[in-house]
């Protein structure tokens, strides 16, 4: 009896350490009087598949493990197949530019490639070449002057508008037999001084255009050589939107410029703004 449990933990013993743990606890029991009538092929089966099974440890670290090689994947037979190549095609930068920037672009590399030599001091020096010619080109262009076109309303009139000290008018011109009329009132009538009339008449005189326009204006505020001086004002740029040549001669005599000057204001212990009081002696 001795013999035979004695030779039935040795095979336990030895099914245990070729297999692995999953024996083990097979053999412990039989060491304590558990039975031995399971067949050995399901037990084998089991401890296994308990081999198999991955342990936690080794799955949470192990999952996602992949051995790369570095290597040339290329297949040898296939033509076709190009090495591969992350970086994308750039297009040309000159084909998102506007051909006339392209083309001005080529002019002014061939025009400085002189001056460049790779150097920080040349790249400098081009650059300031650079910001000086574009600060040129916008001067140019602000002193060019602006393009003027008539502004014609659907009754035929042009419309101008001037001022003078306190005074301020509007004036409407349109072709006609020469009438001025001032506030609904006679050009002769309104300005009884000769002087006035003659003011007002100067944009005619200046434009060659005395007696083709008939006159309407409307005007308020200050005395009469102000509002003489606003209609002449209103007048001209009246002209000038009829028709823009009508510009220059008037530019020349000065018609077409705003007087800036106005009355001064009273100073104290002065009679008017310069104008002292009479100084007594006793």
């Amino acid at each position: 009896m001795a013999s035979a449990i004695s030779r039935t933990l040795a095979a336990a013993r030895v099914a245990s350490t070729s297999i692995g743990g999953g024996l083990r606890s097979n053999a412990v029991s039989a060491r304590y009087g558990a039975s031995f009538n399971r067949p050995q092929p399901e037990a084998a089966a089991r401890c296994l598949s308990n081999a198999a099974r991955p342990n936690e440890k080794d799955r949470k670290f192990r999952v996602h493990a992949v051995s790369l090689y570095h290597g040339d994947y290329t297949d040898p037979e296939d033509e076709d197949d190009g090495a591969w190549d992350d970086k994308e095609a750039i297009p040309n930068a000159k084909s998102l530019v506007d051909p006339k920037d392209v083309r001005r672009m080529d002019e002014e590399e061939e025009s400085t490639w002189w001056l460049y030599d790779g150097t920080e001091e040349s790249r400098d020096a081009l650059a300031t070449m650079r910001l000086k010619e574009a600060q040129k080109q916008r001067w140019i262009e602000n002193a060019s002057p602006p393009i003027r076109v008539s502004e014609i309303d659907e009754r035929g009139r042009a419309y101008g508008r001037g001022s003078r000290k306190t005074a301020q008018a509007r004036v409407w011109i349109q072709p006609g037999q020469g009438e001025i009329v001032v506030n609904r009132k006679d050009f002769v009538t309104y300005f009884p001084r000769e002087s006035d009339r003659e003011h007002i008449l100067g944009p005619f005189v200046a434009s060659q255009t005395c007696g083709q326009f008939d006159v309407t204006a409307v005007v308020k505020g200050g005395g009469l050589t102000g509002q003489a001086g606003a209609i002449r004002l209103g007048l001209a740029r009246a002209l000038e939107k009829y028709n823009p040549d009508y510009r220059p001669p008037m530019k020349r005599h000065g018609f077409m410029t705003r007087d800036p000057r106005m009355v001064e204001r009273k100073k104290v212990g002065r009679v008017k703004a310069r104008k002292s009081p009479q100084w007594v002696r006793r």
